[in-house]
C-alpha cells in the first residue's frame, strides 16, 4: 500500500496490529516449548496504547498468554505511542517508533522476556525458506498466519468502509475453512452484522465449506498471491454450499495485504 496513508488507513492498520497480530501470542506460546521456557514462571501484564485511545493488553502467566481489549487488572508495563503511525512503525521496524514507557520501565527482566518472545513470534510469522522445510515448524507457521488472517477479516468488517460494504448485502451464514489432509480447521460466523472467528470444527453445520488443497495454497489465497478463480477451476480450492458468502469473505481477505502482510 502507498506510504501516504490517510488518517483512517493508519488507524485501521494500527487496529489490525493490535487486534489481529498481537493475539497470535496466545497460540504461539501455547504450542512452543521454547517460548514457555523463556516465559518461565514470570507473570506480568503489558499494554500497548496510543494517544487516540487504541489499546490491547497482553497477560502473561502460567506459561501462557491471553490478549484482551479490556483491562482486568493494572498493567505492569505500559508502552504508549503518540500516534497510530508510531505504533505501526514499531511493528514494521521502520522510522520513528520508540514508545514512551508510562509504567514499568524498571521491569527490565519482563521487558527482555517480552522482546525475546516477540523475536520468536516474528520468526514463526516471517520464517526463512530453510525453516519452512521443517514440517512441524511449517504447520505452526500456517496456523499462526491463518489465525491472523481470520482476526484481520473481522477487524476490517468492523472498521473499514469497503469491507463493510462487501458484506452488507450478504445473508448471514457460517463459513468453514479447512486445509487438505493437514487437519487445520477454522470458521467465521457472519451474524447480527458482525463476524466472529473460531478455531477447529464449528459446532453447527456450516453454510459454506472452503477447502484448500494444501497449506501453501491457503497462505497464497489469503495473502492475495494467487488467482483464486483459477485455483477454484483447478480444484486447488473447493467451495461447497453458499458460494456468495465465501466470495464475500474472499474479497475481504484480499484487502488484508493492503494494510499488513499476513
Amino acid at each position: 500500500m502507498s506510504t501516504s496513508l490517510t488518517k483512517l488507513q493508519k488507524r485501521i492498520k494500527a487496529r489490525l496490529y493490535l487486534d489481529a497480530v498481537l493475539p497470535a501470542f496466545e497460540d504461539f506460546i501455547a504450542n512452543s516449548d521454547t517460548a514457555k521456557e523463556i516465559l518461565g514462571e514470570r507473570s506480568f501484564t503489558l499494554s500497548f496504547q496510543t494517544y487516540s485511545g487504541l489499546r490491547s493488553y497482553l497477560h502473561f502467566s502460567d506459561q501462557s498468554c491471553s490478549v484482551t481489549k479490556t483491562r482486568s487488572k493494572g498493567s505492569d508495563i505500559i508502552l504508549h505511542f503518540l500516534t497510530e503511525e508510531q505504533l505501526n512503525n514499531e511493528f514494521e521496524k521502520t522510522g520513528f517508533r520508540l514508545p514512551i514507557p508510562l509504567r514499568g520501565a524498571s521491569r527490565l527482566t519482563d521487558i527482555r522476556t517480552f522482546k525475546a518472545l516477540s523475536s520468536l513470534l516474528e520468526v514463526s510469522l516471517r520464517p526463512s525458506e530453510e525453516e519452512l522445510k521443517d514440517p512441524n515448524f511449517y504447520s505452526s507457521h500456517v496456523a499462526l498466519q491463518l489465525g491472523v488472517a481470520l482476526r484481520a477479516a473481522v477487524t476490517l468488517t468492523q472498521h473499514e468502509p469497503c469491507a463493510k460494504r462487501i458484506l452488507s448485502g450478504i445473508p448471514e451464514g457460517l463459513a468453514h475453512f479447512s486445509i487438505g489432509d493437514e487437519g487445520y480447521r477454522a470458521w467465521i460466523d457472519w451474524k447480527g452484522g458482525r463476524l466472529k472467528p473460531g478455531k477447529g470444527k464449528p459446532e453447527k453445520e456450516p453454510d459454506v465449506s472452503v477447502t484448500f488443497k494444501d497449506a501453501k495454497t491457503a497462505l497464497q489465497a489469503i495473502g492475495n498471491r494467487i488467482d483464486v478463480l483459477a485455483a477454484v477451476g483447478l480444484q486447488d480450492i473447493t467451495i461447497e454450499g453458499y458460494a456468495p458468502l465465501a466470495d464475500a469473505l474472499g474479497y475481504i481477505f484480499e484487502r488484508i495485504p493492503l494494510y499488513i502482510s499476513p
